[in-house]
């Protein structure tokens, strides 16, 4: 059959076409082929059917396609309609079923001249282009859902609902932004609010789709107006967050067919499963939408229930449904099925690449979301009670931090803003147990301490300092912070006690742990120190050798070992070829470069027990606790060794008995001492004494037994050569150990060289003990304080009032930009400590609606401002917006007004001008030509028809609480017929100037006449366009020049409402708020607005009306509605409100109480045996029957009294009788 150019060929009902096998079907182009239902059109195997570019093929139910290949030029349209037959394979609820296939692009052959089939793309998705032939490939089916599913029900029986927000944690990405919260409505949207407070719902799609201009961000997975208020259908959800937990099923089946249709691997972070459930609509549909995110990407899978989607659009008044996306931020898709017919747009089930499934990609943006590695990091780390045991405080200066050698210098952690960020100095104090490491990181600030807290382990700083500016700094949220902060303990200085340093350096000399100095040159090795408690034990020990060829030793090597309960380290320090200082940890050796310079970031070796540290020196930190520190001079060890008070009157050893005297400094291992002043000779003996026996912690003995050795003295050099020893002294600036090691060894730089390690050694062991707890500064009453406190702009930030005696601080804010204030405390020894204060700022437009448990720091400064929950209908970020009646939408056609909100359907439409039906618009309705009954509707309630049942709806004013608004009870807000509040000005302008330009001006301020001005911390400046200036020449300047300009008088009026904090407002804020919004913009030059005044002061405005609280009361009417006996209260946060007094318990007893227009009315309900009577079922009564019943109760009651009695006496007598 060969249909040419230009034809038209009709198959009629029960005609039969047959196209044999091998036969050639060629449709060119112009031709239009209609095939109608319940005709048979059999297309043998094998052949082929060409439709050139520009035709049109139509094929509806019942059509049968087996085994043919069909090419299908460019511009040329295939359509499919419902009912076609399909393979039984499907994947049913999205998980495969055994024996089946998952489904796959439908198969087609193009000829060369057509255009290729567009892929899964990356944004367009699953997307049917023009020139695709929709085959007969399996459908998707819908995910299990509802209680089977383990979903949780949101249905609310109105026309219109929401659900309740959903927060992830990680955020959406969504176009450019990453939102923080969405809802879904009964409409098939799914929604991203700009904040907590803006929660819309339009029932009305646009007719031309999303335009991809600024808008409410949304997810459209079938946006039509839908109405569960007759009970019909539901909606489901689930919520699945995945950050590292392992996933759910559907979660990895979501991955799955990401990964199979948009070729991308995709891991799920978080999702969300919404399902609507025959949503109700001529007659229903059933559909789900899947969003889903790793953080950084975030896809939406729209499914349709294969032959679910019913809705007979032919009812519709607008069939203008719409599926896609529009990120707010000018990102948008319209589904390819938004411009067909309503026979193809509303059937989304039949007309995809996977029939039932469509999948969206909706960022447009990479980013790197440190929500998620925040949340990642906060997973994985366990609990600290498990890890930080007996950690310490942080030194309370930089200072301390850099000579305790219990903490190492650390990569400090970036703070400010991106673009203005500062690295802040690190100090890392690292105590390990077995088994891990847990310790303490502190941060300072120009020599103070900022801020620190407890981290794990040592051997990952890095990661530590990342997780911290991931939670802390980058996300901008404290909740993250406080979160990190519950991983990472914070700690202070609070109890931070400086160690007890000892030392020996040169030609050993020793300082003990008290402070007592001495020069002992024994040969050998020897116990510098034994150290024990309950729990732990701690040896050290030192080698000597010959110092060259002269009669003294110095240290070559040292030997350190701690016991706990649950671990044994030795360490050993050896003085190696050219300085260079080896090291062995549990006799294995370590590697470690030695250099002469400070090096920013250690080389650190960890172990179990003990932490090793390359800088300068070599430290052994073992458990946290005690430090060993040996450093390489002149081919000498020296060593610094400190221990915490734990160990005070438990040490012994060439360093002496730790108890903060000296005079026993010199106890030998048999318990006795010798005095402080003994001469050199004894206390060498008093040294020998210590000599090392059998129990060396050396791995290698001495290469030669120790002979006799006695060495040279002090004193005898000094008698050898008196001129030499003078001399000396003066180059030694009169220290003894330079004195000795100059003279001994004949090296004056060596003897230099001591007593440069003693003196700093001294200042080391001075400036550790300066600041003590009894010297630490307070914040309260302190001599001087500095707040620096600088913003950008050329503005004044802040102003700032000291008051010494009390340490208070009197701040006031000018604005929100982001700063950063740090309070310094100095104390009497100039030794300093740093708070960075913390700000939170209500910029709400009512003070009682800030939310401070939720609030965002402002690029890591000091400012946090509070979250707004807005009351009343206001939204906006600032709860600035009032009610907009418009902002819900309005059926389309139909106007809005911002006061009175949508006006009425279209001709032949009803409904209250949001929901529209009936005959209209060329379309039908099932309502036909009904309206509401007249008067159907009391009280001013507006009445609609129900869109499907035709039913009529009242929707009533606030006061009523019954369908046909006829029963009041409801609170309502007066509408109140006010004088207004008004004040008059007295202003100067800059040049010569009329009445209207001066009218016009003050009109153009922003933030006095149209209510946008702040006040410091508040909101609006008054009411909304209520300023009506009215001018006149000033008397006092008679309309002449003043200087160089004119005076005049402005009488300002403003409108009093019913709200409590307007009426606040207008009474005790109004003037300042007047000069402030008056005189902040003074030399600027807006547009319509080019008249200049003088300084507004305080003087020049006075009140003309203004009206209390009481006085107000008499203007406010609660008779609004004709119902009578509604009483009118006040509070400051609400207002004026009318009050029924059935809210009030005008009804006693359980009496259920209605508001009829004579007043509140009270039905009595009789309770237990008490009937309530009365007005307000303020009598109690006995029913008659209860009273019987009693009386009847008692009566028998006597009577079996009477009937035992009798009994128990007529026993008695026989009793007696017998005896």
């Amino acid at each position: 059959m060969a249909i040419t150019a230009g034809t038209t060929t009709a198959i009629t009902a029960g005609t039969t076409t047959a196209i044999a096998a091998e036969s050639t079907t060629a449709i060119t182009a112009g031709t239009t082929t209609t095939t109608t239902d319940r005709i048979t059109t059999a297309i043998a195997a094998e052949s082929t059917t060409a439709i050139a570019a520009g035709t049109t093929t139509t094929t509806t139910e019942r059509t049968t396609t087996e085994r043919t290949t069909t090419a299908i030029a460019a511009d040329s349209t295939v359509v499919v309609t419902p009912t076609t037959p399909v393979s039984p394979a499907k994947e049913v609820g999205g998980l495969p079923v055994p024996g089946t296939m998952a489904p796959g692009r439908p198969q087609a052959t193009t000829s060369p001249a057509t255009a290729p089939v567009p892929a899964f793309g990356t944004q367009k998705g699953l997307t049917t282009a023009p020139s695709t032939s929709a085959h007969t490939t399996a459908a998707v089916s819908l995910y299990p859902f509802g209680m089977e599913g383990g979903d949780q029900e949101c249905i609310q029986r109105t026309v219109d609902f929401n659900s309740s927000l959903f927060k992830p944690e990680i955020g959406f990405p969504f176009g450019k932004s990453l939102r923080d919260v969405l809802y879904f409505t009964d409409n098939g949207q799914i929604i991203f609010p700009p904040t907590e407070n803006y929660v819309a719902s339009n029932p009305n799609p646009p007719p031309m789709g999303f335009s991809g201009q600024k808008g409410l961000p949304m997810v459209a997975a079938f946006w039509d107006d839908a109405d569960f208020s007759q009970g019909v259908g539901t909606t489901w959800y689930q919520e699945y967050s995945t950050p590292t937990s392992t996933r759910d099923p559907l979660v990895r089946d979501v991955e799955a067919k990401i990964e199979k249709y948009l070729k991308t691997p995709y891991t799920a972070k978080w999702t969300l499963k919404v399902t609507w459930e025959k949503a109700p609509a001529y007659p229903s549909r059933t559909y789900q939408a899947v969003l889903t995110t790793d953080g950084n990407r975030s896809f939406v899978l729209l499914l349709y229930q294969d032959g679910g989607m019913r809705w007979d659009y032919t009812k519709l008044a607008a069939g203008n449904v719409l599926i896609g996306f529009s990120s707010g931020d000018g990102y948008a898709q319209n589904n390819e099925l938004t411009q067909q017919p309503p026979a193809v747009k509303y059937r989304p089930d039949q007309h995809s690449n996977v029939r039932g499934l469509w999948i969206y990609r909706l960022d447009n943006r990479s980013r790197v979301n440190y929500r998620l590695r925040c949340l990642v990091w906060l997973d994985t780390e366990p609990a600290p009670d498990t890890w930080n045991r007996q950690l310490p405080p942080c030194p309370c200066s930089q200072p301390q931090a850099e000579l305790d050698p219990r903490y190492r210098r650390s990569r400090g952690a970036i703070r400010g803003p991106p673009r203005a960020s500062r690295r802040v100095g690190g100090w890392q104090g690292v105590p390990s147990f077995s088994g891990g490491g847990s310790g303490v990181r502190c941060l300072y600030q120009d020599g103070s301490l900022l801020e620190g807290w407890q981290e794990r382990p040592p051997s990952s700083a890095d990661r530590e300092l990342e997780a911290f500016n991931w939670c802390c700094r980058r996300v901008q949220k404290p909740l993250f912070c406080a979160k990190f902060a519950e991983k990472r303990p914070r700690v202070s200085c609070e109890g931070y006690v400086p160690p007890t340093p000892a030392g020996a350096f040169g030609d050993p000399h020793m300082t003990t742990l008290d402070g007592l100095t001495y020069t002992f040159n024994g040969l050998g090795d020897f116990v510098l120190l034994l150290a024990s408690d309950a729990q732990t034990s701690f040896v050290l020990q030192g080698r000597t050798a010959q110092t060259g060829t002269a009669q003294a030793t110095n240290f070559v090597a040292f030997a350190a070992q701690y016991i706990s309960t649950t671990t044994t380290a030795t360490v050993e320090w050896t003085l190696g070829s050219q300085g260079k200082i080896q090291v062995l940890l549990n006799n294995e050796s370590i590697q470690f470069s030695y250099s002469q310079g400070e090096q920013d970031v250690a080389e650190v070796y960890y172990s179990p027990g003990v932490l090793l540290v390359n800088t300068s020196s070599v430290t052994a930190v073992f458990d946290g606790a005690i430090a060993i520190s040996i450093s390489a001079n002149s081919g000498i060890l020296s060593v610094v060794c400190g221990l915490p008070s734990r160990y005070q009157n438990s040490t012994k050893g060439l360093l002496g008995v730790w108890d903060h005297d000296p005079a026993d400094d010199f106890q030998m291992p048999n318990g006795t001492s010798i005095p402080v002043n003994s001469s050199e000779e004894e206390i060498y003996n008093y040294g020998m004494t210590w000599a090392v026996g059998e129990h060396s912690l050396f791995a290698q003995p001495l290469d030669t037994p120790v002979m006799n050795f006695t060495p040279i003295f002090l004193s005898r050099l000094r008698q050898e050569n008196e001129s030499q020893y003078q001399l000396a002294a003066l180059q030694c600036h009169g220290s003894k150990e330079c004195i000795y090691d100059s003279l001994s060894t004949g090296d004056v730089a060596l003897g230099l060289a001591t007593q440069s390690l003693t003196d700093d050694f001294q200042q080391k062991k001075t400036a550790l003990s300066k600041w003590s707890r009894s010297s630490r500064p307070r914040g309260h009453g302190l001599g001087n304080w500095a707040l620096p406190c600088s913003l950008p702009g050329s503005f004044p930030p802040c102003e700032a009032e000291e008051n010494s005696p009390s340490g208070t601080l009197i701040w006031e804010p000018h604005g929100m930009s982001p700063f950063t204030v740090n309070l310094e405390a100095v104390g009497s020894n100039n030794l300093s400590a740093l708070l960075q204060l913390r700000f939170t700022l209500c910029s709400c437009s009512r003070s009682q609606e800030c939310d401070y448990s939720n609030t965002i720091t402002l690029e890591g400064s000091s400012l946090q401002v509070a979250s707004c929950r807005c009351e009343g209908g206001y939204s906006g970020t600032l709860c600035q917006d009032p009610p907009d009646p418009c902002a819900q939408g309005c059926f389309p056609g139909v106007g809005c007004d911002s006061h009175t909100g949508c006006g009425p359907c279209p001709a032949g439409l009803t409904g209250d001008g949001r929901h529209c039906s009936g005959e209209g618009l060329g379309c039908g309705s099932a309502c036909g030509s009904r309206s509401c009954p007249e008067g159907y509707c009391g009280n001013r309630g507006r009445c609609s028809l129900h869109p499907i049942t035709c039913t009529p709806i009242c929707d009533c004013p606030p006061a009523f609480t019954d369908q046909r608004c006829l029963v009041a009870g409801g609170d309502f807000q007066p509408l109140p017929n006010l004088p207004r509040r008004s004040v008059l000005l007295r202003v100067r302008t800059l040049r010569n100037a009329t009445v209207g330009e001066v009218n016009g001006t003050v009109r153009h301020r922003k933030g006095w006449a149209r209510g946008r001005g702040h006040t410091g911390q508040r909101g609006s400046l008054g009411c909304r366009d209520s300023v009506r200036p009215h001018l006149s020449r000033d008397p006092w300047g008679s309309g002449r020049s003043a200087g160089d300009g004119l005076a005049f008088l402005v009488v300002s009026e403003f409108t009093y409402n019913s709200r409590g904090t307007i009426i606040q407002f207008l009474n005790e804020e109004l003037l300042e708020a007047i000069t402030s919004a008056f005189n902040r913009r003074r030399g600027r030059r807006e547009a319509g607005a080019p008249l200049l005044f003088q300084h507004l002061h305080r003087d020049n405005v006075t009140d003309l009306v203004k009206l209390t609280v009481a006085e107000l009361r008499g203007y406010f009417p609660c008779d609004l509605y004709g119902y009578k006996g509604y009483r009118l209260h006040y509070t400051g946060t609400i207002g004026f409100v009318c009050v029924s007094p059935c809210k009030m318990g005008y009804c006693q007893h359980g009496g259920q109480c209605q508001h009829l227009p004579e007043g509140p009315m009270c039905s009595c309900l009789p309770f237990s045996i008490f009937f309530p009577g009365g007005t307000r079922c303020e009598r109690l009564a006995i029913s008659l029957a209860a009273f019987l019943g009693i009386l009847l109760g008692a009566l028998a009651l006597l009577c079996l009294l009477l009937a035992i009695t009798c009994l128990a006496s007529h026993l008695c007598r026989r009793h007696q009788q017998q005896g």
